[in-house]
């Protein structure tokens, strides 16, 4: 019995020890000091801690650069113009094509386009340079509404005719990848020797398919031209109306 009575005291000498250890570490207050070390263990700065997260920031730079947008786009194109053409004294409307080179470049909102239309059968190239304002969307290939301005060079072997124009243009994403877009060009009145007054529009509506960054179109076109010569009793109006079709390829 002496021997289990020691192994009591002793389990209970052991308890109590622990316990007085416990109570030590507090203040009267409540304070634990054990805790209060381990919290500032957790808002501790060290170097190491310093150079991890440089690390971790460099690898996000990098991801970010890779993967947001970029600023500058820019797009060409080709397609294949047919179309009749209509001089508005009663004979019959002929039929004609031509082929039309476009590159356009933007950065964020604003941009600059290059057009060029080589039309052999009536004897005539069209050069074109536009300023592009973006008013809605944030990329080419996005829902967009854009505003223009530019002026178009139409050179034949009897003449030259340069016009200044406006021009509105809408571009919608019905779904993903497939769409409408349309645009309208009013050419300001413009006088030379050859073709006396001249003034214009254009109106232009089509669908689209994206696949990645080649885009295949087609539109229907109309262009009307009329002018005004001083010794004519009347004026000369030619519609060209027909299909556009190509590529587009964004990069």
């Amino acid at each position: 019995m002496s021997r289990i009575t020691s192994l009591l005291l002793l389990c209970i000498i052991i308890f109590s020890s622990l316990s007085e250890a416990q109570t030590k570490s507090k203040w009267s207050s409540g304070i634990d000091f054990t805790q209060r070390s381990a919290n500032r263990e957790k808002g501790r700065w060290s170097l190491t801690d310093w150079l991890a997260m440089k690390e971790r920031n460099r690898m996000m730079d990098q991801w970010l650069s890779l993967n947001s947008p970029s600023a500058f786009e820019f797009m060409m194109s080709g397609s294949y113009n047919s179309f009749k053409t209509d001089l508005g004294d009663g004979s019959e409307a002929k039929s004609h094509s031509s082929y039309k080179a476009e590159a356009a470049a933007y950065a964020q909102l604003v941009g600059v386009t290059a057009e060029y239309e080589n039309n052999t059968e009536e004897g005539f190239n069209d050069l074109s340079g536009i300023f592009n304002l973006r008013l809605l969307g944030n990329s080419i290939q996005n829902t967009s509404f854009t505003i223009h301005y530019g002026q178009r060079t139409r050179t034949s072997d009897t003449s030259t005719l340069r016009q200044q124009f406006g021009q509105a243009s809408l571009q919608l994403y019905l779904t993903k990848y497939f769409g409408i877009d349309g645009k309208y060009r009013y050419f300001l009145p413009t006088s030379t020797d050859e073709l006396g007054d001249v003034k214009g529009d254009m109106t232009e509506a089509g669908v689209f398919i994206d696949f990645k960054a080649l885009r295949i179109f087609g539109a229907w076109y109309k262009e009307s031209q009329k002018n005004k010569i001083p010794a004519a009793t009347e004026d000369t109006v030619t519609d060209r109306t027909g299909i556009r079709s190509g590529i587009k390829i964004f990069f």
